[in-house]
């Protein structure tokens, strides 16, 4: 009996011993440093599709737990522009992105860790204003993996794929373009020796049907902006997840393949009724088409518009471009001026067989009021002039072009509305 009671005493002190030693072991990620994870040390994934242009934050607790917060990579902008103003060289030249859950500039995520104090393990699910979602992934002091899983928007009512409808001869098949006001006229000629008042509403639409591009490089004849946009854009596709995607037609191969661009590049969400707000990917966009732009024109006009252009697009990065949908304009009655020519603007009829997608008047006329400035400068309007009249396809708008910019500040002062976009057919 005795011997017994030892060898439980013997046992119940191992045991002890045992406890003390798990009790003294460290909690899970203890080791670990707050610490932001980008580019080189970051595996982000949603929906099984790589990510870009994204950070991930972790904040280790001190009781296995932690805080893992996603954000868009600051977007610095000497990377892809040649010419920054001195304002902001002396300011800063780095601008905020879109996060990584669509419609989240910025969403922090608390863990449960798993594993040891260097290397730790988590998985769960969570949601935010706009969407649900599974999470999982590893964290080192070196390197983060982040999985995203079964991401689906709460308001799904526009996922599907849309297709561009035919023109038909028909400019409001395809474009959406309104632009009222008092008085939006300006001189344009109609043939030689024959000018006449028309709203700007009208020459926008008119520059759109004009044939003014080549059908394939180099050949004849040409063909319009609408018909060049309804032969290269094929589709758009708004996921359940918040993705959107584009199949269209690759014009730079001899084949004319139809290809889809890659997921990443843009996110939607629907923030209202009639609503939605989409975010770019400038780092996914950039990485997935490097276009090398040359201009000639004057520095300094060029740096007050990057300024102007600046200041109302870079807030767009995180908050999203806001753009409104709804029925597309069927057709407008027409109204003539006193000269029985001139189109004075008519009443526009809506249609529910096809969805204008289109920017409206907050948003277009702030930023077309940053390209005033250079359009006050007589010697920069006279090169556009200059090289327009060189171009065939510009026919008589060449010669109406110097009358347009000239009256541009006088239109926008007076624009009421302005709504420019396109159409699409589920």
């Amino acid at each position: 009996m005795k011997l017994k009671f030892i060898y439980a005493l013997a046992i119940a002190g191992a045991l002890s011993t045992f406890t003390s030693c798990s009790d003294d072991d460290p909690a899970p990620g203890s080791s670990l440093e707050q610490k932001t994870y980008s580019s080189d040390d970051l595996t982000l994934n949603l929906n099984g599709a790589p990510l870009i242009g994204k950070t991930v934050t972790f904040t280790p607790g001190n009781d296995g737990k932690g805080t893992v917060t996603l954000a868009g990579e600051p977007l610095d902008i000497t990377q892809i522009m040649g010419m920054i103003t001195k304002a902001y060289q002396q300011t800063t030249t780095t601008f905020p992105t879109a996060g990584v859950l669509p419609g989240s500039p910025s969403v922090s995520i608390p863990v449960e860790l798993k594993g040891d104090a260097n290397n730790c393990t988590f998985e769960g699910t969570n949601e935010t204003e706009y969407c649900t979602y599974s999470y999982s992934g590893s964290v080192t002091a070196d390197n983060f993996e982040f999985n995203l899983s079964d991401v689906k928007l709460k308001n799904t009512s526009l996922a599907g794929t849309w297709t561009v409808p035919a023109l038909d001869n028909n400019f409001f098949n395809i474009a959406r373009v309104l632009w009222k006001g008092e008085n939006t006229n300006t001189n344009i000629e109609l043939f030689p020796g024959y000018s006449t008042k028309m709203p700007i509403e009208t020459i926008v639409r008119f520059a759109l049907v004009m044939p003014m591009f080549p059908a394939e490089e180099g050949a004849d004849p040409t063909i319009s902006a609408l018909e060049m946009l309804n032969m290269v854009l094929k589709s758009v596709t708004f996921g359940e997840d918040g993705s959107l995607t584009a199949e269209y037609m690759d014009t730079k191969n001899e084949s004319l393949s139809i290809v889809k661009a890659p997921t990443g590049l843009a996110q939607y969400v629907i923030d209202g009724d009639g609503s939605i707000r989409l975010f770019l990917n400038p780092a996914a966009i950039i990485a997935n088409s490097m276009v090398n732009t040359k201009a000639k024109t004057k520095a300094a006009d060029l740096s007050i518009l990057i300024e102007g252009l600046m200041d109302n697009l870079m807030p767009m990065l995180t908050e999203g471009i806001p753009l409104h949908y709804g029925p597309a304009i069927a057709s407008e009655d027409t109204q003539y001026g006193e000269d029985g020519i001139s189109i004075i603007g008519g009443t526009p009829t809506y249609s529910e067989n096809a969805t204008a997608f289109y920017l409206d008047t907050e948003t277009l006329l702030p930023i077309l009021n940053a390209f005033l400035p250079i359009l006050q400068d007589q010697e920069f309007i006279d090169q556009i002039v200059e090289a327009a009249s060189k171009d065939p396809s510009m026919g008589s708008m060449a010669s109406s072009l110097g009358d347009i910019l000239n009256s541009f500040p006088e239109i926008l002062e007076n624009t009421t509305l302005i709504e420019v976009g396109i159409n699409l057919k589920k």
